[in-house]
């Protein structure tokens, strides 16, 4: 008994300090705000009117969009397969879609990505808080991926999103709908093919990623215009790849197979990185250009092929249709 009284009486001469000190910081510290298990908002997204959307000096990425010259020849899947070979080189990817009806999320597998859409973000923003925007999109293999969903596509602010998405990356890939502008300061890939649909769509449509685009001055082949390069799909045996630099004025960069096994795979909706393909081995040798060509400081301007001039201004007349 003796000596749980000297405890007791030990506890008291030691704990009345230590309740006084918890006590004097509560004190000072302010009341505490209790979490009422509501609030399960995200991060402010908007900078504050003191705060820059941007840290001073940040290095932004570089923006490679890939768009297809026609439907079917598998343009969404293949910017998979880049962004999944350019971050294993170290490159800190992340993943634009502009397709108003979306659907990059569903080539991604089986698992149903979490979080922001573009639906979800607020229309004719100006300017995000990089990393909570980022923080708070959908993941792929550790990649951010910012796609539609029922409700809609892109509202105004895609130009706040990608300069937000630049500032924390390494590289965005642009998944570009047909017929959409590239981004300013893209660098683009056409993706076509060897047949004669392909290779007609290719012709009408290099031409107007290169520009101009409503609203610009500059012409068609300008300094500031999007450099363009073709990416080919061994389909169709109707022209040869030097046909198509010829009538594009875009030089070939590379060649990705007709993958059946890819085909079958996301059929059953496995993702399509997960294991070895052709498309896969493709998508690797593809980076390796890219990295070489396309995606280096002060990239040169792709020489036009035959003469630096389109296939009117030589002369020749417009493919049939």
């Amino acid at each position: 008994m003796e000596t749980v009284e000297e405890l007791e009486a030990l506890e008291e001469t030691v704990g009345t300090p230590q309740r006084e000190v918890h006590t004097a910081a509560r004190e000072t510290a302010g009341p505490a705000q209790a979490w009422d298990c509501r609030n399960v908002t995200f991060p402010p997204l908007r900078p504050s009117a003191d705060e820059p959307a941007q840290p001073g000096g940040a290095a932004v990425a570089q923006v490679l969009a890939l768009t297809g010259a026609r439907g079917g020849l598998g343009a969404s899947v293949l910017l998979l397969h880049l962004a999944w070979a350019l971050s294993r080189t170290g490159r800190r990817v992340a993943m634009m879609d502009l397709d108003p009806a979306g659907g990059l999320d569903l080539l991604c597998g089986e698992a149903v990505l979490t979080g922001l859409r573009w639906a979800d973000l607020p229309a004719e923003e100006s300017a995000f808080r990089p990393g909570h925007l980022v923080g708070a999109l959908p993941v792929w293999h550790a990649m951010p991926v910012l796609t539609a969903d029922v409700r809609g596509g892109p509202t105004g602010c895609e130009e706040a999103v990608l300069k937000a998405m630049r500032t924390e990356h390494d590289v965005v890939l642009v998944d570009l709908p047909r017929g959409t502008p590239p981004p300013p300061g893209a660098k683009v890939l056409l993706l076509t093919g060897l047949d004669l649909r392909s290779a007609v769509a290719a012709e009408s449509i290099a031409p107007r990623l290169r520009g101009p685009h409503p609203g610009d001055a500059a012409p068609a082949d300008a300094p500031g215009s999007p450099p363009v390069w073709l990416v080919v799909r061994q389909v169709g045996e109707d022209v040869a790849p030097e046909d198509l630099e010829l009538i594009t004025g875009c030089p070939v960069l590379g060649h990705v197979p007709t993958d059946r096994v890819l085909t079958k795979r996301l059929a059953l909706g496995e993702d399509p990185v997960r294991a070895r393909s052709a498309t896969r081995r493709a998508a690797t040798a593809l980076t390796r250009e890219l990295l070489a060509r396309v995606l280096v400081a002060g990239t040169p301007r792709p020489e036009p092929v035959g003469g630096g001039a389109g296939g009117q201004e030589r002369g020749s007349e417009p493919w049939s249709r």
